[in-house]
């Protein structure tokens, strides 16, 4: 329920912040919007064959002149085109303007009032200007002749575009025409025509658009089925093949050659539009600049066609864009991240689908921006809420799984301790049989309560795991949980302790210029250490120069170092830096030092001591600023004994010394290091990823590892490569003969690593190991008393060395203490420890022997303190 709040809250939010973003960005959002379907998404209007555009051209011009004609020539097109059998006569020549005087005047206006009157066939369009209720300027509209066709308008309808006349009509023309019309373009706020005014309101009389008359004039039809918007503007289909357009000299030349069957063919039954008014300004519209009065033929071809365009109302936006929001905000809190985006991925698509489609085939325009913007903003809002609220849930999640682990730890103690008292009763059934059926029932109660414990604490973990994905489990010291992060980034993969505290003495010393001395076996780590002590010095930025000293060549000793200048010995044709000087203001680290000779130890000496060399053939010192950082897997104060290692160059080198401990004595890092080097080896090879089985993690962790971790790695690189299986198994990791290369399962080792891989879960380690769980109990069991053994009886320090992880300490410590006093209670009605010792043997029958010993001593011990009390 409070998701579903959350949902709703964050998804409504972001409609609303997504509308707020549109409304206030003024025409950017609405131009790039608008751009899209201009450019992309545009539906492809037909063209009418009814519609004949006639257009001056420049053949016209050469015999009529450049600019407004005589308008005699006007009245010989109409009355030829209205011979012909032209349905209706669109003519661009506006009523209020009279002829130009030189170019006929009155006696030419007087010819096409007549031609107007005899075709009865003729519209015209109107000189208005937009008004919206208010003067342009303080001077008198001319009076208006209204035509015929004009409707009587409401006040009621007060949305609709105001204008009034520039001139006042020519009466004659008014009178005679079929139809006037208006040629006002209305700009959207990009500047872009896209729609025009169906209707306008002059007075109290509404005058259609000039395309609109010609179609009413046409087919005797209003503006029925026309989607408008709330000021009666209608969204143009712009027909993107063009209209067809005759070039007057043509139909001028079949007028005058009396080609009427010419004439006829092409105008017979079709709405003629003339163009023969030069264009006083050109609109920027979708298919680019165009006149108002073709416009008007686009719009007319629109009406023709029925190729609208339909735009969503405003309330159906804010519904959608919730909508989507909502949709998305939800797919976030409830799935996981990487299904959640695959899921928003395929929203988004399916909304730009529908978009396109409903677009291109049905004209209908989805809105794009503010829905978009709303998914954005709410996957934004959705991943911000997660982030903040995940790490509360994580901890309310890992203490209540803490707190189950705990009752599930003592439940699967309570039913071990039934099981072996079941088994104490079954001895003695003959003298108890009631006691047997007691403890039957209270076994079943027991096992019933662990399961369901069982699968409360396996949801929890699901649900942790959801949410902390990638999530490593902290150590118990925030501090070790710090430097095991810090070790990661520098490629270092440990949770031990002892190289935690090595890396941690890395971190301070870096800081300074102290030389850095790092002592282990060979394949330790050394130089990722020493990458780490450049990486976190100030000479981070500088180069990071590493030197193998043991196969550098003694005769080239002083040259890779030191360099040398040009004509110094034979080949040295120019000067050349030696590694000592590319490192300059960074770092070199010379690797296995012990390995130089006497006199070369010398030669480094002085440079250690003077911070200056002189290069092979110089006769000028050159003075180096490097930090030195030195490794060695010898032990070079044994070498200041035996004399091969000179004592002063030791002191040099040593201003801080790092030991490395060999992998053998950081076992539990070995599962970590295998699935790093698995994963590694898998997308160097392009191999599948494979994870290793139980019996080869705990064939690794049984390794001696000589080579330490640089062996370990080349074992998983083999073993990636040649696997065949869908896992790593032992065999696949080609084990040296003489380590064990199969996993017993009778061997504490692999027991122990099995329980370590799951946690200590005894149901899913006796899955794993294919064995019932109380074979896997009573295998623990002897672990832990052997455990108790080695430590004194400390059940802390038991814990800890059982599970080799503090993460785990806590849930074996519970386990130790259950195993121990229950073994404690068993053993508290007998007087002495041998009698005690005897019903263990009964009572712990399938304990193995090699643990039994450790069980006895403690038996032992507890008598022994126990012992004073009664005497």
């Amino acid at each position: 329920m409070r998701t579903l709040a959350s949902t709703a809250v964050i998804g409504v939010g972001a409609a609303l912040a997504a509308m707020g973003v549109w409304a206030g960005s003024g025409p950017a959002i609405a131009g790039l919007e608008w751009s899209v379907y201009d450019r992309w998404l545009r539906r492809p209007a037909p063209v009418s064959s009814e519609l004949v555009v006639v257009a001056r051209d420049a053949a016209s011009e050469a015999r009529f002149g450049s600019g407004p004609w005589d308008r005699a020539v006007l009245s010989r097109l109409i009355t030829s085109l209205s011979r012909a059998g032209a349905a209706v006569v669109g003519v661009d020549v506006q009523i209020g303007r009279p002829g130009t005087p030189g170019r006929g005047g009155a006696s030419s206006d007087a010819l096409l009032s007549q031609a107007t009157a005899l075709a009865d066939n003729v519209v015209f369009p109107l000189a208005l200007e937009i008004t919206d209720g208010a003067r342009r300027d303080n001077t008198a509209p001319p009076v208006l002749t209204t035509h015929r066709s004009w409707p009587t308008l409401s006040r009621e309808l007060g949305a609709i575009v105001e204008a009034r006349p520039l001139a006042a009509p020519l009466p004659g023309l008014v009178e005679y025409a079929a139809g006037v019309g208006h040629t006002l373009a209305l700009p959207d706020p990009d500047g872009v025509v896209r729609r025009a005014p169906l209707l306008v309101r002059v007075g109290d009389r509404g005058v259609p658009a000039l395309g609109v008359a010609l179609a009413a004039t046409f087919r005797k039809t209003g503006l029925d089925r026309i989607p408008l918007d709330r000021r009666g503007r209608a969204v143009i289909g712009f027909a993107t093949a063009g209209l067809k357009v005759v070039p007057l000299a043509e139909v001028w030349a079949a007028i005058e050659e009396r080609r009427a069957e010419a004439l006829q063919t092409m105008v017979d039954d079709r709405i003629v539009l003339l163009l023969v008014e030069p264009a006083a300004r050109l609109e920027r519209t979708p298919l680019g600049p165009m006149s108002e009065t073709m416009i008007q033929a686009h719009l007319l071809n629109a009406a023709l066609t029925r190729s609208w365009l339909r735009e969503t109302s405003i309330a159906s936006t804010m519904l959608g864009t919730a909508v989507l929001a909502v949709l998305t905000t939800w797919l976030w809190l409830s799935l996981r991240s990487w299904k959640a985006s695959i899921a928003v991925g395929a929203l988004v698509l399916a909304y730009l689908a529908g978009l396109t489609l409903s677009a291109s085939l049905a004209g209908f325009l989805l809105p794009l921006a503010t829905p978009l913007l709303a998914l954005l903003v709410s996957s934004a809002a959705a991943l911000v809420w997660n982030h903040f609220t995940s790490s509360s849930r994580i901890g309310r999640l890992e203490g209540e799984i803490a707190a189950i682990r705990q009752a599930l730890v003592s439940q699967e103690s309570s039913v071990e301790s039934l099981e072996e008292d079941l088994d104490a009763a079954r001895a003695a059934a003959a003298r108890s049989t009631g006691a047997e059926e007691a403890l039957r029932a209270q076994l079943a109660t027991a096992r019933a309560q662990e399961e369901q414990t069982r699968a409360r604490l396996e949801r929890l973990e699901r649900e942790s795991r959801t949410l902390g994905d990638g999530r490593v489990a902290p150590l118990d010291d925030a501090e070790l949980e710090r430097l095991r992060s810090e070790c990661e980034r520098m490629g270092i993969v440990t949770r031990d302790r002892v190289v935690l505290a090595v890396f941690r003495d890395l971190e301070k010393a870096a800081r300074s210029t102290l030389p850095i001395l790092i002592a282990g076996e060979p394949g330790t780590g050394k130089e990722l250490f020493a990458r780490a002590a450049h990486h976190l010095s100030p000479r981070a930025d500088g180069p990071f120069v590493a030197v193998n000293m043991a196969a550098i060549s003694p005769e080239l000793f002083e040259s890779e170092l030191f360099g040398h200048v040009r004509g110094s010995f034979t080949g040295a044709i120019a000067d050349r830096k030696g590694l000592f000087e590319q490192a300059g203001q960074g770092t070199i680290f010379l690797d296995e030092v012990g390995e130089l000779r006497p006199e070369h130890q010398s030669k480094l000496l002085r440079v250690l001591q003077d911070k200056s060399f002189y290069r092979v053939g110089a006769t000028r010192p050159t003075t180096v600023n490097v930090r030195v950082v030195a490794a060695s897997n010898r032990d070079l104060e044994a070498g200041i004994t035996e004399g091969w290692f000179r004592e002063d160059l030791y002191f040099r080198l040593k201003g801080l010394v790092l030991r490395l401990p060999p992998l053998r004595e950081r076992r539990p890092d070995v599962p970590l290091l295998a699935a790093r080097f698995a994963r590694e080896a898998a997308t160097e090879l392009g191999r599948p990823h494979r994870e290793l089985t139980e019996a080869a993690l705990a064939a690794l962790e049984r390794g001696e590892w000589r080579g330490n971790v640089r062996e370990l790695q080349n074992c998983l690189r083999q073993a990636v490569a040649l696997a065949d299986g869908t896992t790593i198994a032992v065999d696949d990791l080609r084990l040296p003969s003489d380590e064990p290369t199969r996993d017993d399962p009778g061997g504490d080792t692999a027991v122990l690593a099995s329980l370590r891989q799951h946690g200590f879960d005894m149901q899913a380690t006796a899955r794993a190991l294919g064995w019932d769980r109380s074979t896997v109990t009573q295998r623990l069991k002897g672990l832990g008393f052997r455990a108790l053994v080695d430590s004194g009886g400390d059940r802390t320090r038991a814990a800890l060395a059982l599970a080799g992880d503090a993460v785990l300490g806590p849930t074996v410590e519970l386990k130790l203490r259950e195993y121990h006093e229950h073994l404690l209670r068993a053993i508290e009605r007998f007087e002495s420890a041998d009698e005690a010792i005897v019903a263990c043997r009964r009572r712990f029958k399938n304990l193995p022997e090699r643990h039994f010993r450790s069980l006895e001593l403690l038996v032992r011990q507890h008598f022994d303190r126990r012992a004073p009390a009664k005497v």
